[in-house]
C-alpha cells in the first residue's frame, strides 16, 4: 500500500502536464482557417472579395460590415490587438498558483512574452526603421503612389527613392507614414500584419491558457493524494486571487482567443491575397513553434524558455 501511495503522489503532476500540452498538429487549425475563408470569399456569391485596397478606392459600399477596414472590431481590437494581448498574458502570468516553482514559471513566461513581443514588433512595427513587412514590400517593388506623384517635380535625375539628399522620399519607406500622408501604398507584396498578429496572438495565449490549466490540474491531484478526505477539488489561491478570480481571467482571454480567431477569419475572406495571408501565416507559425513546440525537443532551449505549466 505504501508503494502505490508515493507512485501517486508524484506522477499525477507529470500527467497533468502532458495531458494539456497541444500536440504540434493543433496549430493546422490556423491554415484550415485561411482555406475556410478563402474558399468562403471565392464560392458565396455574396462574399466575392474585391482586390485588396478596393474598398477605399472606391465609392461601393463594402459588401460585408467586416469587409469595412474601419469596422468597430478592426479599429478598437486589431489595430490594438497587442495591448489586448498583453492584457491577458499579464493576467494569466499573475494567475499561477502557490509553487516552489512559481518564481521560475513567471520568468520563463515572461521571457516567452519578450520574444514574441520583438517578433511582432520588428516584424509589423519598427525595425531600425521601417518594420519587415514595410521593407519587404518596398523591396518586392511597392511604393506610396499619391506622395511620389507630388513629389516628383523636386526629384533630380539622380533622386532615387530613400537616397541620402532625399529625405522627404524616404520618410515615405513605411506604410503607416504613407497612408497618414495621404498617399496610396501600392505595387509590391504586402504581408498580411493582420494573418500574422492574430495567429500570434491566439496560439500564444492558448499556450498559456493550457500552461495554468495544468498548473491547477496538478495541485489539485497532489493535493488529493496528500490527504484530502473527500476527495474534492481544492480551491487554490494565488497572488493574482482566488480560484473564482482565475476563472474569469480564463474567461477573458478566452473572449480574446475567440474575437481573435473571428476576426482572423474576416481577414481570410476579406482582405489580401492568397500568397499575403499565407506568407503572414508562416511566420507566425514559425515564432509559435520556436517559443513553444521546439522546447519540448531541445532540452537546453527550455531550460530557458521553459514550457507553459511545467
Amino acid at each position: 500500500m505504501p508503494t502505490p501511495s508515493i507512485a501517486t503522489t508524484t506522477t499525477p503532476p507529470q500527467n497533468a502536464s502532458s495531458r494539456f500540452q497541444a500536440p504540434a498538429t493543433t496549430l493546422l487549425i490556423y491554415p484550415a482557417t485561411l482555406v475556410l475563408g478563402s474558399l468562403f470569399s471565392v464560392l458565396s456569391p455574396t462574399a466575392h472579395a474585391p482586390p485588396p485596397g478596393a474598398q477605399t478606392d472606391t465609392t461601393t459600399p463594402p459588401p460585408n460590415y467586416f469587409a469595412r477596414k474601419n469596422n468597430i472590431f478592426n479599429t478598437y481590437f486589431v489595430k490594438i490587438g497587442w495591448v489586448w494581448m498583453t492584457l491577458a498574458f499579464a493576467s494569466l502570468v499573475l494567475s499561477y498558483i502557490p509553487h516552489p516553482a512559481r518564481g521560475r514559471r513567471q520568468a520563463q513566461a515572461l521571457l516567452r512574452y519578450a520574444l514574441a513581443t520583438a517578433v511582432w514588433y520588428a516584424t509589423t512595427q519598427w525595425f531600425f526603421g521601417p518594420p519587415v513587412i514595410d521593407r519587404s514590400f518596398v523591396f518586392t517593388g511597392g511604393k506610396c503612389e499619391a506622395v511620389l506623384r507630388e513629389l516628383s517635380e523636386s526629384v533630380d535625375a539622380k533622386g532615387v527613392l530613400g537616397a541620402a539628399g532625399e529625405e522627404k522620399l524616404g520618410v515615405y519607406l513605411s506604410a503607416a507614414a504613407c497612408k497618414a500622408a495621404g498617399g496610396a501604398w501600392r505595387g509590391g507584396h504586402d504581408v498580411s500584419g493582420h494573418v500574422f498578429m492574430l495567429v500570434l496572438v491566439t496560439a500564444t495565449l492558448g499556450f498559456e491558457v493550457l500552461g495554468l490549466l495544468a498548473q491547477v490540474e496538478n495541485e489539485n491531484e497532489t493535493t488529493a493524494a496528500n490527504g484530502d478526505v473527500d476527495g474534492k477539488k481544492i480551491e487554490t489561491t494565488s497572488v493574482g486571487g482566488s480560484s473564482e478570480v482565475r476563472k474569469w481571467i480564463l474567461r477573458f482571454v478566452g473572449v480574446i482567443i475567440g474575437l481573435s480567431w473571428w476576426m482572423l477569419l474576416m481577414t481570410a475572406i476579406w482582405f489580401h491575397t492568397w500568397l499575403e495571408k499565407t506568407n503572414g501565416l508562416l511566420i507566425s507559425l514559425a515564432v509559435v513553434y520556436a517559443i513553444y513546440i521546439l522546447p519540448r525537443r531541445v532540452i537546453p532551449w527550455r531550460n530557458i524558455v521553459g514550457i507553459p505549466g511545467v
